[in-house]
């Protein structure tokens, strides 16, 4: 029997070896594997990093590549329009200085004509007849010549008659009122113009022949003034196209000299294809390009008119360095000048951008190879670190086995708990006065509570998968909405109050509150919008405002408003100068006698009747105030300039209105008023406006009471009710 028991002993001793032998082996084998299998993943995220790397910054070099011709290219259009601008800027410089050269020298001559008309006729005037002394006036002028012996005097009288031309003798004596130019300019009419000022001199623009070809009408300018004495014009001038044929050679050579870069030049061309100066080919200027017998010389040229023709702008064609060179790619940026005829060129060889191109390539190339070498150093260290970490981690990785189950266990607990917590925030929701509304990151609705049904109308399968903007009521723009959203994804949150729409499409205010919920990466995940039906605070609001700003009794405005309205009007008119602003001060005469004999009652009767009567007496344009007792001010708005035509009728009928008699419960009872009035003055403020009337109302009382006294005396001082109002029983 011992021996039994020692066998079953020794046979449990070893069973129990053998687990343990089993659990060994399992875990020694569970951590190779696990070195083994972190090695291999390591290594296989080594080799793709370093395919990406590579594929990557292949790419980007490409990319690169493009990104620096692409900034080249920009770099060239932006140097041919800064050259072609410079270039542009230049010529029209130099026209203006010839225009105001042809001007200064204009009015220089026109001045040594009048010096020497006021000389001779202070010599002679009192020894010669008139007739004798303008004629001696006109020949001092005629035989006159300047500009390299194309300048004349010419003299008009106001009356349109042609006193001199040297140019057209014949026409001396006749009229020129209707002389026109090809533009159907009045001639006459312009320099009448040019001395219609102070000065009595000045200049003026119109078209006439040129001695040399005289069917042809071009650009001159001339310089006329009065002599006094007989009141003539007096003037000369010249054309502008001989001022700029002396210009031009200065123009031609200032674009032979501009170069740029290597092979940068500017040309100019007319619009027919004809060069005028060019800093490559000067050789070849006056020659016609469009003529050329070089397709390719032809075809450029065709090229470069066509986009003159569109307006201008950048141009790429073929064309030749040098004579014996092949053709070359060139880019060019053209602008045509409309007021001259001409296009200007500015022109770069692309054999220029490419030297840059392969320079700045070369320079990218070596240092995307530094790159490479570097990333190749540093993914083999990281490799080998990879590597011993995660032997150490497969060591470590064993004790967190277990740690893991317990986690698992003490997560589930968790979860359970905010099962529950996340089911009584969801009755909490529910139970909520205010409406709620869930959305998702589309701002579609995804959840409703019971109380938003019971504030909109909408039942939770009506709205859900579509967006709040059911609900809009259209009330607000959309620069609302913008600027909400703005504060929404920048904050986090808003609230404000909202117009909304139910249902059955009533619109109501609401006070709404939008939070962003979100992930832990900063994504949204919800829109969570709270609300609430305002609109017995609107109500409230609107009723509290009605009672602050009107008087109880009439209905009427009170002094609050009267103020805010009368400050705000008067800000408008001194900006604007629109409309023009008085004052109406409007005070009972002997009210208080009524109030004595009759009653309070019958008084506030009265003033209630008195406020039904200017309500329809005046515009809607107008306001009527009450600011206390039996005074009344009304703001009265009138065109500028029509203040007599408009306040002196309006307060007449305003008086006649007023003094009718009232019948207040079988009692009739006459009243008259006094009217005090000012009209807004530049540096008026509200008070003192108000000031100006107030004494107005006081001179009014002064001159026996009853009638309107104005504190403007250009509109009358004082007006009465009419004779049949007053009578009036």
């Amino acid at each position: 029997m011992v021996s039994n028991l020692v066998v079953q002993r020794s046979i449990g001793e070893t069973k129990t070896m053998d687990l343990k032998r089993e659990k060994k082996t399992d875990s020694a084998g569970l951590s190779t594997q696990l070195l083994w299998g972190g090695t291999f993943i390591i290594l296989l995220l080594l080799c793709s990093q370093t395919v990406y790397f590579y594929f990557n910054t292949q790419s980007r070099y490409q990319q690169q590549l493009g990104e620096l011709r692409d900034t080249l290219i920009e770099e060239q259009h932006r140097r041919l329009a800064s050259e072609l601008q410079d270039a542009s800027s230049m010529i029209d410089q130099m026209f203006a200085e010839a225009t105001d050269l042809i001007r200064q020298q204009t009015r220089s001559q026109t001045h040594q004509a009048l010096a020497l008309m006021n000389s001779l006729y202070q010599r002679y005037h009192q020894q010669l007849s008139e007739a004798d002394m303008k004629k001696m006036l006109i020949e001092s002028l005629r035989d006159i010549r300047f500009f390299d012996g194309r300048g004349y005097y010419f003299i008009d009288d106001m009356d349109g008659t042609l006193l001199m031309s040297p140019e057209a003798p014949e026409q001396e004596g006749s009229s020129i009122i209707g002389l026109r130019d090809d533009n159907r300019h009045n001639i006459l009419q312009g320099l009448i113009a040019a001395v219609s000022n102070p000065q009595k001199e000045g200049f003026s623009h119109y078209r006439w022949y040129a001695p040399e070809d005289k069917t042809i009408m071009r650009d001159k300018i001339a310089h006329v003034s009065i002599f006094e004495p007989y009141n003539w014009i007096v003037g000369n001038g010249d054309y502008f196209y001989r001022f700029e044929n002396d210009l031009k050679p200065r123009i031609y050579s200032t674009i032979r000299n501009i170069h740029f870069g290597r092979t940068g030049y500017i040309a100019l061309i007319t619009r027919d294809g004809r060069l005028l100066a060019s800093g490559a080919t000067p050789e070849r200027e006056g020659f016609n390009y469009l003529n050329d017998p070089d397709p390719v010389i032809r075809q450029g040229a065709q090229q470069a008119i066509a986009t003159a023709e569109a307006g201008g702008g950048y141009l790429s064609y073929d064309w030749y360095q040098t004579e014996d060179a092949n053709p070359s790619h060139r880019l060019s940026m053209v602008k045509p000048m409309e007021n001259r005829g001409w296009v200007l060129i500015a022109g770069i060889y692309q054999d220029e951008v490419n030297e840059l191109f392969l320079s700045q390539e070369h320079r990218l190339g070596e240092e995307i190879k530094q790159n490479r070498l570097h990333q190749l150093i540093a993914l083999s260290i990281i490799g080998v670190l990879a590597l011993l970490i995660a032997f150490a981690y497969s060591r470590w990785l064993k004790t967190r086995f277990k740690r893991y189950d317990d986690n698992i266990t003490r997560q589930q607990n968790k979860l359970r708990e905010i099962a529950d917590s996340l089911k009584l925030s969801g009755l909490i929701v529910e139970s909520a006065h205010e409406g709620v509304i869930v959305c998702d990151a589309d701002n579609r609705i995804v959840q409703v509570n019971s109380a938003f049904t019971r504030i909109t109308g909408y039942q939770s399968d009506e709205v859900l998968g579509k967006t709040p903007a059911i609900l809009s009521s259209g009330l607000q723009d959309n620069d609302f909405y913008k600027d909400m959203w703005h504060t929404l994804n920048t904050e986090g949150s808003w609230r404000g109050e909202v117009w909304s729409k139910r249902k059955d499409g009533e619109v109501y205010p609401e006070w709404l509150s939008i939070t962003e919920n979100k992930y832990s990466n900063g994504e949204v995940q919800n829109y969570i919008a709270t609300f609430s039906d305002i609109t017995h605070l609107k109500n409230l609001e609107n009723k509290l405002r009605y009672l602050a700003e009107t008087d109880p009794l009439t209905g009427l405005a009170n002094r609050r408003t009267l103020m805010d309205c009368l400050s705000r009007d008067l800000a408008v008119q001194s900006r604007y100068q629109s409309l023009g602003v008085a004052i109406f001060f409007i005070d009972l005469d002997h009210f208080k006698a009524i109030n004595d004999c009759y009653g309070h009652d019958i008084g506030d009767s009265l003033l209630i009747e008195i406020a039904n009567r200017l309500k329809t007496s005046l515009r809607e344009s107008d306001l009527p105030c009450r600011v206390g007792g039996d005074e009344f001010i009304l703001i009265i708005k009138f065109k500028v300039g029509e203040g007599a035509n408009e306040l002196v009728p309006l307060s007449q009928r305003l008086l006649n209105e007023l003094v009718r008699p009232f019948s207040l419960t079988s009692i009739n009872i006459d009243i008259s008023c006094s009217i005090g009035v000012a009209v807004y003055e530049q540096g008026d403020d509200a008070y003192s406006l108000m000031k100006r009337a107030d004494q107005a109302l006081y001179r009014a009382k002064g001159e026996g009471r009853g009638c309107v006294c104005f504190d403007d005396e250009s509109m009358g001082s004082t007006v009465y009710p009419s004779l049949a109002e007053a009578e009036t029983p």
